[in-house]
């Protein structure tokens, strides 16, 4: 009877051992390998980004490659309504910004992109999918993960989605505000993981041609004002002319004082490189650097410098990146 009750254990030890043996594997530990073999990989798809009733369309690349012990990035972001192309990427030299707009390659120290979560970068999706609180889900194209995130400087993104394929190939990006409203949608074209990439893809120019003006804003749009305010109210408006460039001036008070300075930006004759002291911060489509009480940005061919010993770094974020959809006269 013993002899009968161990052999009929030993079955179903061996059914239950056999059965998580042809399991499917786990997407977690499935994608977590692909990253260990990874040592480049392409990425290309379209990005939308909704701004209040705005949406912005992009064209957007992403390249890595792991050479040695150096990691370098390379983010392309094409505005297709103005034809505008930024690009960021770091090299063994450093990071830097190339604004073909301005005729302009910008130099800083730092440990981007690795510093703040990235919805493009497949080093930030991996670190999403490992969240505690992530839903994986397996349907028949693939997986779904969905996730709580949070952005530095994307306050209002709260959840993300991320569908990938049964390779774990990675086929688009949702991120949603606290309202279940999508804020960015990434459609993935182009995925190729360990893809074999061009010597001077990382290379930062050191050449661009002459920019043509193509924003979209004139001198008689100016100014534009913030909706994030911080519960300041309005308190100065005035305008100054410095070297032929017309700069509008903004002043905020409230318990956080704060001050807008814009104007309309051209690019120069030749190449510029500019050794950028401070810390870069960026929101996508969104370039700031920040340097003790004053963060600048580029956006729509405006410049914006908000000044202020109240405001932190992401809250001068936030007031430059709400400029871009009211137009309050």
């Amino acid at each position: 009877m013993k002899k009968k009750v161990i052999a009929a254990l030993g079955i179903v030890i061996l059914a239950i051992a056999l059965g998580f043996a042809l399991r499917p594997k786990s997407f977690d530990r499935q994608f977590h390998k692909v990253m260990d073999d990874l040592d480049s990989y392409i990425l290309k798809g379209d990005m939308e980004i909704t701004k209040g009733e705005d949406i912005k369309s992009y064209a957007v690349e992403v390249g890595y490659q792991k050479m040695d012990e150096v990691e370098m990035f390379k983010v392309s972001l094409l505005d297709k309504a103005l034809n505008q192309e930024q690009i960021i990427l770091r090299n063994e030299q450093g990071v830097f910004v190339v604004t073909p707009a301005l005729n302009q390659i910008f130099k800083f120290e730092g440990d981007w992109p690795l510093n703040s979560p990235k919805p493009y970068l497949l080093q930030s999706m991996v670190q999403f999918v490992d969240d505690e609180n992530a839903e994986i889900e397996k349907q028949e194209d693939g997986y779904v993960i969905t996730t709580p995130v949070v952005y530095p400087n994307n306050k209002s993104y709260v959840k993300q989605k991320m569908l990938f394929d049964k390779d774990a190939n990675i086929q688009w990006v949702e991120i949603y505000n606290q309202d279940e409203n999508a804020e960015l949608r990434i459609q993935f074209h182009t995925v190729d993981y360990n893809k074999e990439i061009a010597a001077d893809y990382f290379a930062a120019p050191t050449s661009m041609e002459k920019p043509t003006s193509t924003t979209m804003v004139s001198e008689a749009d100016l100014p534009l004002y913030p909706s994030a305010v911080f519960d300041a109210q309005l308190s100065g408006k005035s305008v100054m002319n410095n070297n032929g460039v017309t700069k509008h001036i903004l002043e905020f008070s409230g318990a956080k004082n704060f001050t807008v300075v814009e104007n309309i930006r051209t690019g120069s004759d030749t190449t510029q490189t500019v050794i950028m002291p401070g810390q870069m911060m960026d929101v996508l489509d969104v370039v700031g650097f920040y340097d003790g009480n004053r963060l600048s940005a580029m956006a729509n061919g405006i410049e914006y410098t908000v000044f202020s010993d109240d405001l932190d770094p992401e809250e001068m974020m936030s007031v430059i990146n709400s400029m871009q959809v009211a137009v309050m006269k």
